[in-house]
């Protein structure tokens, strides 16, 4: 594979991840994707091979800016091979790719002046932008739960208890489900990746398999950064009493309309056929076709 000596910076973004707690630490990564060869690493022909380089600048708040730690990381080929600390105030060879490099760019004073100044020129300096979208950012989280199918009066079987949270930022977030009090974990527990909105916002869902009794309290709680306590959502099984009435009252609204039907269409009929007739049999009282579920 023939390599270029000139490169493009085809992808270049922003990432910040906000602490949860007022005064901790703020991560804010700015990175920048390169692809070829670049003039900067001192790597062997050998290495062009694999020709994806990216690089990461990461500044870490701590307390707003008095305390601002500084990464610069080069990754080659997904192995970060140099990386230079504001901490330690030099370059740091991480492979024996990445040696080379790294002494080359500890005996420039130049680059090393550069680096230690971006603590200031592009941490601090960048501090407040990053803030609407960083730790100042938060989401509105909707949590409900669902069945995943309806019981039916008499099953021995288990059930899909869903508990759906979204639009929440930023992504962390930590979802337990509860019977009874008491955490249900293990294998029965389960929940699907995070869910891009589009807008910053994410969604998710976590599952729970259970087979519920009568006097049965589930209950799904979420904890977020966005939320000044953990939100608590009930779901509670319904009686046999219950249920017998809802699907009562199903049939019994299926065969109302099946014996209203043919009345209505009769009566349209009749009207139709003679505008002076009397519509009879089409004002009777409404009664209820089936009991209150309640």
């Amino acid at each position: 594979m023939r390599v270029k000596e000139n490169f493009s910076y085809p992808s270049i973004g922003i990432s910040a991840t906000p602490s949860r707690f007022p005064g901790k630490e703020t991560e804010v990564v700015y990175y920048s994707l390169l692809l070829g060869r670049n003039r900067g690493l001192n790597l062997q022909p050998s290495a062009f091979q694999h020709f994806l380089h990216q690089r990461r600048g990461e500044c870490h708040f701590q307390n707003g800016t008095q305390r601002v730690h500084y990464l610069y990381r080069f990754i080659w080929d997904r192995q970060e091979i140099v990386r230079f600390d504001s901490q330690v105030g030099k370059f740091e060879a991480l492979t024996e790719l990445g040696r080379p490099t790294a002494e080359k760019w500890n005996q420039d004073r130049d680059i090393l002046q550069q680096k230690k100044a971006e603590v200031d020129a592009f941490c601090s300096h960048n501090h407040g932008i990053t803030l609407p979208f960083a730790r100042d950012r938060r989401g509105e989280v909707e949590v409900c739960t669902s069945l995943s199918t309806p019981i039916p009066p008499t099953t021995s079987h288990n059930i899909l208890l869903i508990c759906n949270v979204g639009r929440f930022y930023p992504p962390k977030i930590e979802i337990k489900w509860f019977k009874n009090g008491e955490e249900e974990e293990g294998s029965q527990v389960w929940n699907t990746n995070l869910i891009q909105n589009g807008d910053w916002t994410f969604q998710t869902e976590v599952m729970l398999e259970t087979q519920p009794e009568r006097g049965d309290v589930y209950t799904c709680q979420v904890d977020h950064a966005s939320l000044k306590e953990p939100v608590t959502v009930q779901w509670e099984p319904q009686s046999d009493a219950a249920r017998s009435k809802m699907w009562t009252g199903i049939v019994g609204f299926v065969l109302g309309l099946v014996f209203v039907a043919p009345g209505v269409f009769l009566c349209v009929k009749n009207k139709k056929g003679d505008d002076g007739a009397t519509c009879l049999g089409c004002s009777f009282p409404l009664l209820p076709l089936f009991p209150s579920p309640f």
